[in-house]
């Protein structure tokens, strides 16, 4: 059984239409029929509202696991346990303010793997200069943060242009970023961090990869 054919499954032991699900997922009608006919697939954030509208584990859905009836160690999203957090495609360029504008979707996240005081986003990854950590596609999560410890993966903003993804080490008052690419056209590069306007926006401290 592939994804869409459980998905249908669950739908229709809720006894719930094609338009009821779009609704709720707020997609086309013609987004699920595809879906359940696998003729596509969802993404990941859509995925996540269905575990949380099933109220199954995510990996039944996905991968068919079994689901085990009032197993303590199992947690579901519900929206007590979840926090909705904004999916960027990129991060625009200036002064970013990450307005709701720029928002591509919203993926529910368990509280379990956040901390209360902190601020978060996720970045789709565009490129392939960190492939050996995260794939073109895949999704990180980011703290929001001015300051990344020396090898940890940030997301920087140079010259005012689009953030880019890499390894950081700070140095006095330069910084290097570093790639982790199967592709030797990415080198690592140095800016002084004032003079090149850099600015550091966060930490990743998850991904959801995408594999091929």
């Amino acid at each position: 059984m592939h994804i869409g054919e459980r998905i249908k499954k669950l739908r229709k032991e809720r006894r719930m239409t094609q338009e009821d699900l779009a609704k709720i997922l707020k997609v086309a009608p013609t987004a699920v029929s595809a879906w359940e006919s696998g003729r596509n697939k969802p993404l990941m954030d859509k995925l996540s509202l269905m575990s949380t509208c099933f109220d199954i584990p995510l990996s039944h859905l996905i991968e068919g696991s079994p689901i085990v009836e009032d197993d303590p160690s199992m947690e579901y999203l519900n929206e007590k346990n979840v926090r909705f957090i904004g999916v960027y495609g990129n991060i625009p360029a200036g002064e970013p303010n990450f307005a709701r504008e720029y928002i591509e979707a919203y993926m529910p996240t368990l509280n379990s793997m956040l901390d209360t005081n902190k601020e978060y986003f996720y970045l789709k990854v565009n490129g392939n200069s960190m492939n050996k950590e995260f794939s073109d596609g895949s999704l990180i999560l980011v703290e929001k943060t001015t300051y990344v410890e020396r090898g940890k993966i940030g997301v920087v903003l140079v010259n005012g242009h689009d953030a880019t993804v890499k390894k950081v080490n700070i140095l006095e008052e330069n910084i290097t970023l570093i790639p982790s690419s199967t592709d030797p056209f990415y080198e690592e590069k140095t800016y002084n961090i004032k003079k090149d306007r850099v600015r550091i926006l966060g930490k990743v401290v998850q991904a959801i990869k995408i594999y091929d």
